[in-house]
């Protein structure tokens, strides 16, 4: 006989309760199904793996609505890096209706800030890797790394200007 994880009712009772609200107030900030989905996901994911989700129960829809909110705060800023290093890049070639190139230059951008992050000192190398690729917060971070809000967001911006200073060499 199959007897039902109360865990896995309670995440499922919240998840039908709020997917639909939280996807639209998603969708609203991000302007694109499929990625708010994503970050939908993504906070869904973290609820399910945090040990005191029966403990949350008071105060679950604040708790979803601020990871959320959070998530869609580290897409926008990670997204913000990116995009004027890739408007940076595509200024200097001119070629903004040049699909291939478009293609080519990014392809391009993305290997080259690959090095560029290779190179940076190990913990801020982390710092950033745990932040742009993995999409952890701030505090996620310093709780990882046993180190500082603080520090993280120190090395996220001596990182940032690294990398921007990479890039307007490798344009000059």
């Amino acid at each position: 006989m199959h007897h039902s994880d109360p865990k896995i009712d309670c995440f499922n009772h919240i998840y039908k309760l709020y997917w639909k609200e939280l996807y639209y107030f998603a969708l609203k900030k991000v302007k694109d199904h499929a990625l708010a989905e994503d970050l939908i996901h993504d906070v869904f994911l973290k609820l399910l793996k945090s040990q005191d989700l029966e403990n949350r129960l008071d105060t679950i829809k604040g708790y979803l609505y601020t990871a959320l909110r959070n998530r869609i705060t580290d897409h926008f800023r990670k997204n913000k890096l990116h995009l004027a290093l890739e408007q940076d890049v595509l200024a200097w070639y001119g070629q903004q209706d040049n699909k291939a190139l478009e293609v080519t230059v990014k392809r391009e951008l993305d290997d080259f800030l690959e090095l560029q992050v290779n190179r940076l000192p190990d913990q801020m190398r982390r710092v950033i890797q745990l932040n742009t690729k993995e999409g952890y917060s701030t505090t996620e971070i310093a709780q990882k790394l046993l180190i500082s809000d603080k520090t993280v967001r120190n090395q996220l911006s001596l990182a940032n200007q690294k990398l921007r200073s990479a890039i307007e060499k490798f344009l000059r």
